[in-house]
């Protein structure tokens, strides 16, 4: 650890406060281990505010929660979509306050061509979940350190259980092409069980997902990224994405149960992992029929892979260990950093701007639907800050996808119920409630960096 830390306090910036019953809470989880490593932390939920209060009002108390607190550093861990915060702001509150800005990516294989790297030029550091994306913001002067997902070895841990599944999926299916796979093998006469959105079973809770992979001989990963659709608008203008291969953090969570995993192929996955020792990837459809054959005949490589993917992920990335190392190494970058002359002039391309006004559509009209009529007057007071001719694009593309958003959740609500049949006695599903809380604080003692 250092002797002279830089800071005791922090503020940690996400989007929204996440339902851990509906919805993965890895963001929350980031923010609660990035706050056990300082002295003071607090988690600001800055899209929920924006909606309750507008953009001004939460400015306004971020600005305000930085200077009474004296934080010297501020993560900001966005979304694809989180342009609710400006650019400038985070510049302005820089300049202002003194504090250091950390950009938090978790899905940079997606977003960085379309947000990332527009707001890392008024940020100190990054630190991303793509391996490649580091040498990218090097090139822009930007010091980056690589975070491939980390998880607590309370929450993901072997389960003593029979191996009764053979080849097992848990994650979102209505992605990509997962469900053609599936369906691939199943035609085969592979029996495939299949958790999460667009399956029989539904959503899983974190709480069972350990007794899902302990009991599974093979646990499948995918990694093609989203095609665009009513969630993930903001890659339509990138159809090149097509062709990403995405870091996920399944094989780190199914490695940690001790379990064998199988991964579609990402080539930042060898950075992790020693593929062929300590998992497998396979490239196509009939490549992974044949992978699957084979493990499922070899059980002794199967589990010895399994064994060494297990020892490496608990002693190396486990939440616990690896990310107070990322946090060292990050407060050693702020601490030391040289910049270079910088430009006033802050970049954006069309693509940013059209995303950027489509968000802001998007959150005027849920401003509306919770009847905060004046943060949806400021909001739309915004939409025009880049021209006419974008604003027209992209206020139609933001309406048109506001629509179709409240039509699927009409549909996901009252249409087909989800089972929850599949361990009864670890998965309960209970109804959504949705915070209030929009600041968290941690009030107790933690340790400083000296």
């Amino acid at each position: 650890m250092h002797n002279n830390p830089i800071n005791n306090s922090v503020l940690i910036l996400i989007p929204e406060k996440t339902d851990g019953d509906s919805i993965n809470d890895f963001p929350d989880f980031n923010a609660k281990m990035i706050a056990k490593y300082f002295m003071n932390s607090r988690t600001f939920y800055c899209y929920d505010s924006i909606i309750l209060n507008g953009g001004k009002k939460t400015e306004h108390d971020i600005e305000k929660i930085v200077s009474e607190n004296n934080v010297s550093i501020i993560f900001f861990a966005p979304n694809g979509s989180d342009y609710g915060l400006s650019i400038e702001f985070f510049r302005r509150l820089k300049n202002q306050t003194g504090a250091k800005n950390v950009l938090w990516i978790l899905d940079d294989e997606m977003i960085y061509d379309t947000l990332s790297k527009y707001y890392c030029q008024v940020f100190d550091a990054v630190v991303t979940c793509d391996y490649y994306a580091t040498y990218a913001y090097q090139k822009l002067g930007i010091p980056s350190l690589y975070y491939f997902s980390s998880y607590s070895k309370s929450d993901f841990h072997p389960v003593e259980a029979n191996k009764d599944i053979d080849v097992s999926f848990v994650g979102d299916c209505t992605k990509s092409d997962r469900a053609e796979y599936i369906n691939f093998l199943r035609e085969r006469g592979i029996n495939v069980e299949v958790f999460g959105k667009g399956s029989d079973n539904g959503f899983i809770r974190k709480e069972g997902l350990s007794e899902i992979f302990s009991r599974t001989k093979i646990n499948l990963n995918f990694t093609k990224v989203d095609k665009p659709s009513a969630y993930a608008w903001y890659l339509e203008d990138n159809p090149i994405l097509n062709l990403v291969r995405q870091n996920k953090g399944r094989p780190m969570e199914i490695a940690m149960t001790n379990s064998f995993c199988l991964s579609e192929y990402s080539p930042s996955l060898a950075v992790t992992f020693e593929i062929g020792r300590d998992m497998d990837v396979f490239y196509d459809k009939m490549d992974l029929l044949e992978k699957v054959q084979y493990y499922l005949k070899n059980e002794d490589i199967r589990v010895q892979m399994a064994n060494n993917a297990y020892q490496k992920a608990v002693n190396v990335y486990e939440a616990g260990i690896f990310i107070p190392r990322l946090l060292e190494s990050l407060c050693d970058i702020l601490a030391n950093r040289e910049y270079l002359p910088g430009q006033s002039k802050i970049f954006k391309n069309s693509i940013f701007k059209k995303n950027h006004i489509n968000k802001l559509t998007s959150t005027m009209f849920r401003q509306l639907l919770k009847l905060r009529f004046g943060p949806a007057f400021e909001t739309f007071t915004n939409l025009f800050q880049y021209g006419f001719g974008i604003f027209l694009i992209s206020f139609i593309r933001g309406t048109k996808r506001g629509l179709v958003r409240v039509y699927l959740g009409i549909k996901e609500k009252y249409g087909k119920k989800h089972s929850t049949a599949f361990l009864p006695n670890k998965i309960t599903q209970i109804g959504s409630k949705k915070s209030g809380v929009i600041v968290e604080m941690y009030p107790q003692e933690r340790h400083s960096i000296g």
